[in-house]
């Protein structure tokens, strides 16, 4: 029976993200294992690249759950509201993960990826279910790969926004209350449903 370990995954992420965020993705998994005091092979055993530690660490969902539906569902004609909870589960990734993202470009620390970018992922999937839908007939022929990245677009330009909004909340018009996530997501299909519906 194998001991059970002594470090749990959530102290590796951690050190993990402490590090990354110094050092940026370059940061050697020697260096995460220091700070945690525990060997390299101790994190491999639980993360099989350094790729896979970073993601984690940073909240970088390789499989985020819309990933599955996007891929994997059949569009039925309750395609509205189905695109309304896989939006609003997309913009909530964002709004963890752009923080930690600019963070990591304003130290100089994200040159290169170590994924394809989520949006253009996203812009993907979200396009080849809408080719579904269309094919299903519950979508009338449109520009799909148009209207996914007005849609991925648009919940990044949100995440954006709210993230600046945060760290500079002197330079915006007080005013101008932002939109609540779950607002915005219904109003931004609903804008768009009136030119795609079926």
């Amino acid at each position: 029976m194998p001991r059970p370990p002594k470090v749990s995954t959530e102290a590796i992420l951690e050190a993990a993200r402490q590090v990354f965020l110094e050092q940026g993705v370059g940061a050697s998994t020697l260096a995460i294992a220091e700070r945690i005091g525990i060997s390299e092979a101790a994190i491999f055993k639980r993360f099989v690249t350094k790729q896979a530690l970073f993601l984690a660490a940073m909240g970088f969902s390789q499989n985020p759950p819309w990933v599955k539906v996007l891929t994997q569902k059949t569009p039925t004609t309750n395609l509205k509201q189905e695109l309304m909870e896989i939006c609003q589960q997309m913009l909530a990734f964002y709004q963890e993960v752009l923080p930690q993202v600019i963070m990591m470009m304003q130290k100089g620390h994200l040159a290169q990826p170590p994924m394809p970018p989520p949006p253009v992922r996203d812009s993907q999937l979200l396009a080849a279910y809408l080719d579904r839908a269309i094919a299903h007939g519950v979508l009338k022929p449109c520009n799909t790969n148009a209207i996914a990245h007005m849609i991925v677009g648009g919940i990044n330009n949100y995440a954006m926004t709210q993230t600046v909004r945060h760290q500079h909340p002197e330079d915006l018009d007080s005013t101008l209350p932002p939109s609540a996530p779950d607002e915005l997501i219904e109003a931004m299909i609903e804008s768009l449903w009136h030119g795609i519906d079926r």
